[in-house]
C-alpha cells in the first residue's frame, strides 16, 4: 500500500461546534491496562469504568493554528 497526500485541513475546521471530530472519538484502555491497574492499586473494575465515564477528549487551544494534511492509502 501507499500513502497519497491530499489538502492541508485547517485543525479549526474539524475541533469546531459544528464539525467535531472529538464527537466520534471515544476514550478507552486495554484489557492489559485494566488488569495492571486492578491489581497495582487494589480496586475494583467499576472504579476503572467510573474514571473513564468522567474522561473527556481535549484540544490545546493552539491546535486551532494548526493544519493537518490528511493521507489515504492506495493500492500499489
Amino acid at each position: 500500500m501507499k500513502a497519497k497526500k491530499l489538502a492541508p485541513i485547517p485543525m479549526k475546521s474539524i475541533l469546531n461546534s459544528r464539525c467535531n471530530i472529538r464527537d466520534e472519538m471515544t476514550i478507552g484502555i486495554s484489557e492489559e491496562d485494566v488488569e495492571e491497574l486492578l491489581d497495582q492499586f487494589d480496586i475494583d473494575d467499576w472504579q476503572v469504568d467510573e474514571v473513564i465515564k468522567r474522561a473527556s477528549i481535549l484540544a490545546p487551544v493552539d491546535a486551532f493554528d494548526k493544519t493537518i494534511t490528511p493521507v489515504v492509502w492506495e493500492e500499489d
